[in-house]
Order: structure tokens, then sequence, then C-alpha cells
């Protein structure tokens, strides 16, 4: 990772430029600090949230009829106090979210690979559960049967965590 792959997201700007030093110097300081390294999809994507952020907000965008008026208009004003600092100028609180984005970005990055990792597991912990119905060349069917609204198996079909009871099950409705 590097200055360059940082500027293929931005334009070459004056703000522009002074947002990718920023990012590159969080990638640096984070690479060096914490050992940590962002894809070009992670920083696009904190770049994208971080300007949606820099948006002022009215008292109505926080929808006070479900939260309050008083509310709404406390986090309006918090958000608003925020991005006028930062618009003004304050390199450490812009720095400070730039970096809330990208942990951000990893965390979900990293909770959506844990959740991957999980469902790969449950399939082959289940694959010598599974295999009559593999060998009946009935695999398809089963998961059919599996999502059908009101089946007590049906979470089974979600989790990819078979058990020998809706394998038997399955095998006696053919």
């Amino acid at each position: 990772m590097s200055y360059d792959i940082l500027t293929k997201y931005f334009k070459n700007t004056l703000q522009n430029t002074c947002i990718v030093t920023v990012f590159y110097l969080i990638f640096v300081s984070t690479k060096r600090d914490n050992k940590m390294e962002y894809t070009a999809k992670q920083i696009e994507n904190a770049k994208a949230n971080y300007n949606a952020m820099l948006v002022e907000r009215t008292v109505e965008s926080y929808e006070p009829q479900y939260i309050g008026w008083n509310t709404a208009e406390q986090r309006c004003e918090y958000h608003n106090r925020i991005v006028a600092e930062i618009k003004a100028g304050n390199k450490e609180l812009e720095k400070e979210w730039k970096l809330f984005f990208l942990k951000e970005e990893v965390k979900a990055d990293q909770k959506q690979a844990e959740r991957k990792a999980k469902l790969t597991a449950n399939k082959e912990a289940s694959a010598d559960i599974l295999a009559p119905i593999k060998s009946a060349k009935k695999l398809v069917e089963f998961g059919k049967w599996l999502n059908t609204s009101g089946n007590q198996f049906r979470k089974e079909h979600f989790s990819k965590k078979y058990t020998q009871a809706s394998v038997n099950a399955f095998l006696q409705t053919i």
C-alpha cells in the first residue's frame, strides 16, 4: 500500500490532496503502530462514509417523531459541531474520524470473514451426517425441504449445522 494507490481513489484537487495525505499518514502510522494494512476497497468505503458524514444535518434528519425533538436537536448540534470543526481545519479531529471509518471497515471485513469461516466449519463438520443424502443424490431436495416454512429443522438450512435427526426425518419423507 502506498501513496500512489491512495491517490487513485481521490481526485487531484487541493482539498482532496489534503485528504489523501491524511489517509496516507493514518495508514503509515497505523501500519507502524498496529501492523494494519488496508485494502483498496476498505479505503474507498471509508472515504465514502467519511464524506457522507461531512454533510450538515437538520433536526428532521434524525426523525424527531421517533426519538423526540430534544434528542434529535442535541444529536444534530453535536454532529454539525464536529462537521464545522473539521471544515474549519481541525486536522486532529479529521484524522480521528477518518481512522474511525477505516477501523469500522476492518471490523466489518473481519466479521464477514468470521461468518464465512463458521459456515465452512459447520459444512465440514456435517459432511459425515449428509453422506446418506449425498449417496441418494437428494441434496438439492434436502435443501428445499429444510427451507420449507414450518419445518422444525429450518434453522439448519441457514447455519449449515445439520443434525442426524433432520437427515433421518428427510429420509423418511422420501
